[in-house]
């Protein structure tokens, strides 16, 4: 019943305002017919900004019109200034319908504005969509290559470390079994013990290099990359060139890890799969950041199609990728046919902590 009521309070004002606002259009129009002056067309101009004010449409201001504009013809008299009211009345009308097309105008602009905005919006949806996937897809990579990594790692210290142990503890039982063995045996056990320790401890600290370079925590960026180059030269026969500038040394540590294993783990790739003759590896500053960049005059691939398929290799890219987002870097890859590929990593340098 309220709502009712205030139905009705509603429409009443409705139809004041209505009926007021066509006195004020008859009137205006009336003077306007008689001295046809600007100023009334700023009245008309003034009248169409307060109909929409209250709600009114260009139907209703038709109908406004129409019926001043019939009180006004019934005073013209003659066809002659009949003729002569018509064509003021359309420009007096024309302008209060001013206000209506500029605010249908500004809908358009707006509507198109929106629309702009929903397009934008999708394709970021699509995009966070994608991405969503990537990470969940790499996720699911990453583990699956953790457990891989794990299983490697065992096996070698089993077959390798384990195995050296075991020789090793064999040999030391023999010596302490034979203390009176002859000397000529007994140095050629001591070599052969020593040359097997040797090989494990080397074994052992491949291994802490591939986990964590501890020349990277003790000595810096540069020089562990140094050391990882040197390894790699030394493992493909590949010619390298390193250029780097000191600004390096200002990233922060987890900066520099993000640096050191991306190009550990492009370099892996140059190996398996470019069929390189030449790698390049430099960082440089720029005004606001460090780039770093790996290049090889290999075979190119398709670069989207990797990062949409499945595969080690894809992993690789994302999990770049990935480590350079997590510190604010971008991520980039180059490849074409007889140019070679190119991975671009562009970090901004953070204060050490």
């Amino acid at each position: 019943m309220r709502w009712c009521w205030s139905c009705i309070i509603l429409e009443l004002s409705m139809n004041s305002r209505v009926r007021s606002l066509s006195r004020q259009y008859a009137a205006t129009l009336r003077r306007y017919l008689v001295r046809q002056q600007e100023a009334f067309l700023q009245q008309a101009y003034e009248i169409g900004r307060k109909a929409i004010a209250s709600g009114l449409g260009v139907l209703d201001m038709a109908r406004i019109h129409q019926q001043a504009l019939a009180s006004c013809l019934a005073r013209a008299g003659s066809a002659e200034k009949t003729t002569g009211a018509l064509k003021a009345a359309e420009t007096f009308f024309m302008e209060t319908l001013s206000p209506f097309e500029a605010a249908h105008r500004g809908f358009r602009g707006a509507n198109l504005e929106l629309r702009q905005v929903n397009e934008a919006l999708q394709r970021r949806n699509a995009q966070l969509a994608a991405l969503s996937r990537d990470l969940r897809n790499l996720s699911s990579q990453v583990l699956h290559v953790q457990e891989k990594e794990r299983k490697r790692i065992s096996r070698e210290l089993h077959d390798e470390v384990g195995q050296a142990l075991t020789v090793l503890n064999t040999n030391l039982g023999m010596l302490q079994r034979n203390g009176t063995m002859d000397g000529a045996l007994l140095k050629k056990k001591i070599a052969n013990t020593q040359m097997l320790l040797a090989q494990t401890m080397k074994t052992v600290h491949r291994f802490a290099r591939e986990l964590r370079p501890a020349m990277l925590d003790e000595l810096g960026l540069l020089p562990a990359l140094r050391s990882c180059l040197k390894n790699f030269v030394e493992r493909t026969g590949l010619h390298v060139r390193f250029a780097a500038s000191p600004e390096a040394e200002h990233l922060n540590d987890d900066q520099k890890t993000v640096v050191y294993r991306v190009a550990q783990e492009s370099l892996a790739n140059v190996a398996k799969h470019a069929h390189a003759s030449q790698v390049t590896v430099s960082l440089r500053k720029l005004s606001r950041g460090l780039q770093v960049e790996i290049r090889d005059n290999g075979q190119a691939f398709e670069v989207d199609q990797q990062l949409s398929g499945k595969g080690r290799k894809r992993l690789g890219l994302l999990g770049m990728r990935e480590r350079a987002r997590l510190v604010n870097g971008s991520f980039a890859v180059k490849s074409r046919p007889g140019k070679g590929t190119a991975v671009i990593m562009e970090i901004p340098i953070l204060c050490k902590r």
